[in-house]
């Protein structure tokens, strides 16, 4: 499904460009909450979503549904993050809403999810109590994680180069033969998404402020990334990745820029 936009959403002042990557990530989503539904099935957790386990899931036992997470205090966010999801497969609905005390509003308006694909709301920034997803339509979804938090800007952009990630799919295969060479099927016996983001020319301000609270999340956690968030292109995928390796930045010689690749496996989603 990619990216959800807030109606009517409008850039923020201060904001970077839609076009320039937002990250979900350990160091920016809320933590500590108290979560709650409406009902789960039996056999499946409701508190399955709120880690990253991407084998443990929620999955209501009935629709409408809806998945709360109570903030341990009164946070600022600006997205809602969905992986490892069936919402496409079951053709279901979602909303996201908030709740700042006294009243829920709505963040991100009731829209059909038309593929497992992660999904990245973005709305402007808000303060609440609580947040909450409901979910409509179709049959009961399983969902493997949902996060809260204040997304990454990068402040550059990237697009020469860059692999997207809905087309780096990459099965392990195993292919059938007979011992005279005839065509006997083929199997997956897995399958992952793998490519590398690539930023040039920050600035070594930027990058010390803000650059090492991802690189040490990424340590132990996976991250949520829309590399090209404006929806107009139609490049609005989303990937749940982690990180291979760990991504260092390094002095271009050019003033006091700075570059730095990340090579991340995605979360396999079809």
């Amino acid at each position: 499904m990619g990216v959800i936009f807030q109606s009517s959403y409008s850039l923020p002042g201060g904001d970077q460009p839609l076009t320039h990557a937002r990250i979900a990530h350990a160091g920016n989503w809320i933590t500590g909450g108290t979560i709650t539904s409406s009902s789960t099935a039996t056999g499946y957790d409701d508190a399955a979503a709120e880690n990253t386990l991407t084998y443990e899931r929620w999955k209501p036992s009935a629709l409408s549904a809806t998945w709360t997470n109570t903030f341990a205090a009164s946070s600022s966010f600006n997205y809602c993050v969905i992986g490892a999801h069936t919402l496409g497969t079951n053709g279901n609905s979602l909303q996201v809403l908030k709740y700042d005390g006294a009243t829920w509003s709505n963040m991100i308006p009731t829209t059909a999810i038309s593929s497992d694909m992660p999904i990245f709301c973005i709305f402007g920034a808000v303060t609440g109590t609580k947040a909450q997803i409901k979910i409509t339509n179709g049959t009961a979804p399983e969902v493997g994680v949902v996060k809260f938090g204040t997304a990454l800007q990068m402040p550059r952009t990237f697009y020469g180069g860059h692999a997207p990630l809905d087309l780096s799919r990459q099965p392990v295969l195993r292919t059938n033969v007979s011992s005279t060479g005839e065509f006997l099927g083929r199997s997956v016996t897995r399958a992952k998404y793998a490519t590398s983001f690539a930023w040039s020319n920050l600035t070594a301000a930027w990058v010390r402020s803000n650059w090492r609270t991802f690189q040490t999340a990424v340590e132990d956690e996976p991250f949520f990334v829309a590399w090209r968030p404006d929806a107009t292109d139609g490049f609005s995928e989303v990937g749940l990745c982690y990180a291979t390796g760990t991504p260092i930045p390094s002095n271009m010689g050019a003033r006091d820029l700075m570059s730095v690749q990340l090579d991340a496996v995605g979360h396999s989603y079809d």
